[in-house]
């Protein structure tokens, strides 16, 4: 069974990551990156790995889509062609999938508790916040803050953009 959730939760995450990509509506591509964290967040859990498969949820489906929502919502880039466009009448059952593949996977780790876990054991203390955090004010801890940095260049690089919106020529 835990292989079984392993590769559904697996192609549903490179089924969200390619409707990503494929999207013309910034904002719907943003929603279906939420679902290939859950995804990710599922696989995770799996690995009997509770501790990451929280804080995948709440860091990246969370606060760094927030803020991808927030910086996409801020800015209201051009409308492209076709992007007003009503979603056709037969992909209105994919509308579905996510929230199905959540409650399948939900309920088969459930019914598998207990049971030996997909592969070999991870090491001891795999997925603990003790060890996270051992590696990411340890081991990463550049890799951390530069990310950080990153993070902050790019919140500043939108507002210099949503400042000077009256100067765009789609507005």
């Amino acid at each position: 069974m835990e292989s079984f959730l392993f590769w559904f939760c697996g192609i549903l995450m490179f089924l969200g990551a390619l409707m990503t990509v494929t999207q013309r509506n910034a904002v719907v591509s943003a929603v279906w990156l939420i679902f290939s964290f859950v995804c990710a967040a599922g696989i995770f859990a799996l690995l009997s790995a509770p501790f990451l498969a929280i804080m995948q949820i709440l860091v990246y489906a969370g606060a760094i889509m927030v803020l991808f929502l927030f910086v996409i919502m801020m800015l209201q880039g051009p409308v492209l062609d076709g992007e007003d466009k009503p979603i056709g009448k037969g992909l209105i059952p994919l509308i579905a999938v996510p929230p199905l593949a959540i409650g399948v996977t939900i309920i088969g780790w459930v019914s598998e508790r207990g049971t030996r876990p997909l592969g070999d054991m991870p090491a001891e203390g795999f997925g603990t916040v003790e060890m996270v955090s051992r590696l990411l004010l340890g081991r990463y801890l550049l890799a951390f803050e530069m990310i950080s940095i990153v993070l902050l260049v790019a919140i500043i690089g939108a507002l210099a953009i949503a400042q000077g919106e009256r100067k765009l020529p789609w507005k």
